[in-house]
């Protein structure tokens, strides 16, 4: 019994002193956002590579707002430090000012301080540093690290979480969604529903012309997806402007189906005209959370492309997109 007693004690003290070593070290940097307080954070955990976010700070405490932003590898953040800064996220500053939420942003891993000097939304021109990092998986590790240690915090109120994604963040979203129970709220803005594989096939059909042509391309996907699948681990192969590891990581999920095994309330949000994620794509997870009598909203912008904009129309339609999702939110 003695010895019994004392392995026991010897097992709880490994099993503490494991998970204070596993903790991880916190560095807090003050955030300006003009009218509002924030923190910068970055977490540096033992062999993990370190998350960084930001978070604003409201007078009160609040409901937690995170953006999960598109692809590719410029940062939420540009010119922190300088006079010129600005954020790269649609419409956070603006509703961090508001002061009624904690809004926050994450980091991508390995995510450079500066924009690549390549097109937005691809990988191609992002250090080999991104590259060698990034995949579904190493993101969603980062956003829920960022999400669970936001939620410590003495000002956000931890019962009321939106999860608000753009493109790829849409599928990182309700892929968070599904993984944390914290999230109460999911906003998917021009988010795929099946998977970005059945994306390439749909938009393959769309673009019309001879059957014997819409095969040619359907071809052409399957022959690029072969080759990523004899080297899914690759960081320095690309498609489609993201490294196979990119693609096979995240042809792995279906958002639709992440958002069924959740308990969040949903918002989807795609422009009729999108020619990246076709609009038809979003109504296949909009058809199974309805038929599931799940609480999904689906608004679909007529004459409008990947970003909500409409042909001759403006951010300012946008913004009332993002406005609408926010008082849907208040008001759950």
């Amino acid at each position: 019994m003695i010895r019994r007693t004392r392995f026991a004690a010897f097992v709880c003290g490994l099993i503490l002193a494991t998970g204070a070593m596993a903790a991880p070290t916190v560095r807090e940097e003050p955030m300006d956002f003009g009218k509002a307080g924030g923190a910068r954070y970055t977490l540096q955990r033992a062999g993990a590579p370190d998350v960084r976010y930001v978070v604003s700070r409201p007078a009160h405490k609040a409901p937690l707002v995170l953006f999960v932003q598109g692809s590719g590898c410029i940062p939420p953040f540009v010119g922190l430090g300088t006079p010129n800064r600005y954020s790269t996220v649609f419409n956070l500053i603006p509703l961090a000012q508001q002061g009624d939420y904690a809004v926050m942003v994450v980091d991508k891993p390995g995510q450079p301080d500066a924009p690549p000097q390549a097109p937005p939304g691809v990988a191609t021109g992002c250090p080999a540093a991104f590259n060698t990092a990034f995949s579904y998986d190493s993101w969603l590790d980062t956003l829920r690290a960022a999400l669970r240690h936001a939620l410590a915090l003495p000002w956000v109120d931890g019962s009321r979480v939106l999860v608000f994604g753009v493109s790829e963040g849409a599928v990182m979203a309700a892929g968070l969604a599904r993984a944390e129970p914290a999230v109460t709220h999911v906003a998917m803005i021009g988010g795929t529903g099946t998977s970005q594989l059945f994306d390439f096939a749909a938009n393959a059909y769309h673009a019309g012309g001879s059957d014997e042509e819409i095969q040619a391309r359907l071809a052409d996907i399957d022959a690029t997806v072969d080759a990523i699948n004899a080297d899914p681990r690759s960081t320095d192969k690309f498609a489609w402007g993201h490294t196979y590891l990119r693609w096979s990581t995240f042809f792995a999920h279906a958002p639709g189906e992440d958002l069924v095994q959740s308990k969040a309330r949903v918002w989807l949000a795609s422009g009729m005209r999108d020619t990246s994620v076709p609009i038809v794509s979003t109504e296949v997870a909009y058809a199974r959370l309805r038929a599931l009598g799940r609480d999904v909203t689906f608004r679909r912008v007529a004459r409008a492309n990947h970003g909500l904009v409409a042909e001759g129309g403006s951010f300012a339609d946008v913004q009332k997109d993002y406005d609408a999702i926010m008082a849907w939110f208040a008001r759950r």
